[in-house]
């Protein structure tokens, strides 16, 4: 169905209205995808920690008390275990940066993070808080 003048509000056109529904739908995927990915698992991980006063096991030696002995096997077991540690962030970041291009206009962009001063920065540094962990 689209969008068409007569169920728009006074003054609006249908590609405004595209514009504001599509920063919404990429604000809702970046908040589900972050809390989904990012922000739970890593709440669970702070009360583990502070139950446990241990962060887990090592990715480079797992449970063991040292690191694996320098070599192929080692860099490919270390390979497997980091992509097993973020792939479900790359896939988050990979859709997030098209949906970002596809549905946020640029110049809204560019007036919010896009400035050389102290307030783009800071709202461009918030924003990026957000899914760094």
């Amino acid at each position: 169905m689209s969008l068409s003048q007569e169920t728009l509000p006074p003054g609006r056109s249908a590609s405004s209205t595209r514009l504001v529904l599509g920063t919404i739908s990429f604000l809702v995927a970046a908040i589900v995808g972050l809390a989904i990915v990012k922000w739970m698992p890593y709440w669970q991980k702070a009360h583990i920690a502070a139950a446990a006063h241990s962060i887990g096991a090592s990715i480079v030696s797992g449970s063991a008390t040292a690191a694996p002995a320098v070599g192929l096997p080692a860099a490919w077991q270390y390979t497997v275990a980091y992509f097993t540690a973020v792939w479900e962030a790359v896939v988050l970041a990979l859709l997030l940066g098209a949906t970002v291009q596809v549905f946020v206009p640029r110049r809204w962009l560019r007036r919010l993070i896009g400035g050389t001063n102290v307030r783009s920065t800071a709202i461009a540094g918030a924003f990026s808080l957000t899914g760094m962990m």
